[in-house]
């Protein structure tokens, strides 16, 4: 009887041990993340690793949860983008080729802000309406940078605004796409 009372605290101690030192168990949620960033439709593996290598990221249980994060960083970043064309849209001395062009891209992110927000919740009942709206968002982001370089804007924050909308939609794209 002796022997099975210690081995009942002997047995703990080791499973806890195998547990806490095992490197399978260390970082599951870092493994989901690499899976996903060195998936070959994911183009831009080291910036995908990035943007999941976050609290929130790093806490994910699952893919819906990472397109959750990807959405909510385009829409933020969509968000400042907006922010940049409308402090533009108060200048006056706009000619109207500039006009037209901020027109667009405040139509563009206006659109790209409202299809990020509808993407994660989405998931929960549509994955494949969630794929189709979120590859809507890429062909807005052309028309943007199609607009600005007509009008020759040398405008860094809008460039920069369209490569990151980009990306989070093409991410988001490839995510979902692999839901299916």
């Amino acid at each position: 009887m002796a022997s099975q009372t210690h081995f009942i605290p002997v047995f703990t101690i080791l499973f806890l041990s195998l547990n806490i030192f095992s490197p399978h168990m260390v970082s599951a949620d870092q493994r989901l993340i690499d899976i996903v960033c060195n998936d070959p439709a994911i183009e831009d593996h080291d910036r995908c690793l990035k943007t999941f290598s976050t609290p929130q990221g790093i806490a994910a249980n699952n893919v819906n949860q990472l397109v959750e994060i990807a959405m909510n960083e385009g829409a933020m970043s969509g968000q400042k983008t907006l922010n940049v064309i409308e402090e533009m849209k108060k200048k006056k001395k706009n000619n109207r080729m500039v006009e037209a062009a901020l027109q667009v891209c405040e139509r563009t992110y206006m659109y790209s802000i409202d299809e990020f927000k509808l993407i994660a919740p989405e998931l929960d009942y549509d994955t494949m309406g969630a794929n189709y709206d979120v590859s809507l968002i890429n062909p807005e982001v052309e028309n943007c940078a199609n607009a600005v370089k007509v009008a020759r804007l040398n405008v860094p924050e809008l460039e920069e605004g369209n490569r990151l909308a980009d990306y989070y939609a093409t991410l988001g794209y490839e995510m979902t796409q692999n839901m299916m």
